[in-house]
Formats: structure tokens, sequence, C-alpha cells
């Protein structure tokens, strides 16, 4: 899929994946159409790209919201498995196995194990 330069603009100024809004926008046909069945006063393209590029962030994080706790525990044993491997060879006593807990305890307000 090619990505127009206004969509990689976009997308870039609003942190957003161009591959994302570009697929977004090839799916829809007419972006500005689109947008305006839900901002009837939407005036252009680059408008339109802006809506679509603030509705995706904010879908996002009331989405990671709505996982809460879950998400924050899943994402800090994913981290872990790259930041704090089990078993890796510069851990020696095996501290790393606590790694995940210790980290999720601390950033959820929970305190220490």
């Amino acid at each position: 899929m090619t990505i127009d330069a206004d969509v990689a603009a976009t997308a870039k100024r609003f942190g957003e994946d161009p591959r994302l809004l570009q697929a977004i926008v090839t799916a829809e046909g007419d972006i500005l159409k689109a947008v305006r069945c839900s901002v009837p006063t939407c005036t252009d393209r680059q408008e339109a790209l802006e809506i679509t590029c603030r509705t995706v962030n904010h879908r996002r994080r009331d989405y990671l919201a709505s996982l809460g706790r879950n998400f924050q525990q899943n994402f800090v044993v994913f981290l872990g498995a790259a930041w704090a491997p089990v078993g890796a060879a510069n851990d020696p006593k095996g501290l790393n196995a606590n790694w995940d807990g210790n980290v999720a305890r601390l950033w959820l307000g929970m305190g220490p194990a």
C-alpha cells in the first residue's frame, strides 16, 4: 500500500502509524465525505485527516484505559522479557525472575512485595 504524502505528514504530526491512517483513508474511499458524516463542518481533506488522527488517538487511549491494570501488568511482563529476561547470562542469581512483579507493584502503587 502506498502512503500518500499528506497522510504520512499528518500521521507523523499526531504520532500515529501512517499505515493505519492510510488504511482508513483507502477503506473509506473519500475521507472527507466519511468524516463529514459525523463532523459536517469539516471543510477539506487535511482537516479530515486531522480529525481521523485525533479519533484514532482518543480511541487508543480509551481502549488502553479499559484494559486498566491488566494492560499495565501484561505490558510489564512483555517489557521484562527483553529488559530482564529470566535465565539471562548477566543474572547469575536469578533476580530477573522477580523483576516483573516488583516493577508492576511499584508502577501500580501497590508498594514492594
